[in-house]
């Protein structure tokens, strides 16, 4: 049996704002691959939920136990085969947590203009408001270089996201 940190096992973190696209693209994505899909919103405590729904960013003491939940999941998925999920990720610490609960992935960070994001936010049903917009996006710090992430515009389609991101990653 192969350990969860196999690099034959493939764990893909589609991160971004919220309202960026990364549920549909993460979960186009791992049917062009064949992989799980996990969707990083559902590991939300109640209490998280809660205070997102009512227009209160998240404070990291907040996102510690949904991340270390996310990471366990993600871990036990990955050890079965490859894995897509997806995750705000908006801070490197966030990220390097997972990195320690999962091990290696690859990070696609995703961007699209700020009002196309609204527009989308405004139009879903999502326990998180349009009014968070401007604190997920302050509170963003993009990948650095040691990341190697894989940046993609969503304004470009999501097809042409998919492709390109199969092609990046080597699959």
């Amino acid at each position: 049996m192969q350990s969860p940190t196999s690099p034959s096992r493939l764990c893909v973190l589609v991160m971004g704002p919220s309202g960026v696209g990364k549920s549909t693209f993460a979960q186009a994505l791992a049917e062009a691959m064949g992989a799980s899909f996990i969707e990083g919103d559902d590991y939300h405590t109640s209490e998280n939920r809660a205070a997102m729904s009512a227009g209160r960013p998240l404070t990291d003491e907040m996102r510690q136990p949904w991340l270390i939940a996310l990471a366990d999941t993600v871990r036990h998925s990955r050890g079965k085969r490859d894995t897509v999920f997806t995750c705000s990720a908006l801070k490197r610490r966030y990220r390097d947590l997972l990195r320690e609960g999962i091990g290696e992935m690859r990070l696609l960070c995703l961007s699209a203009p700020r009002a196309l994001i609204r527009q989308r936010m405004i139009a879903r049903k999502h326990f998180m408001p349009a009014e968070l917009l401007d604190s997920q996006i302050e509170a963003l710090e993009a990948p650095t270089p040691d990341e190697y992430a894989i940046m993609l515009e969503m304004s470009e389609g999501l097809d042409a996201n998919v492709a390109r991101a199969l092609k990046l990653i080597g699959r």
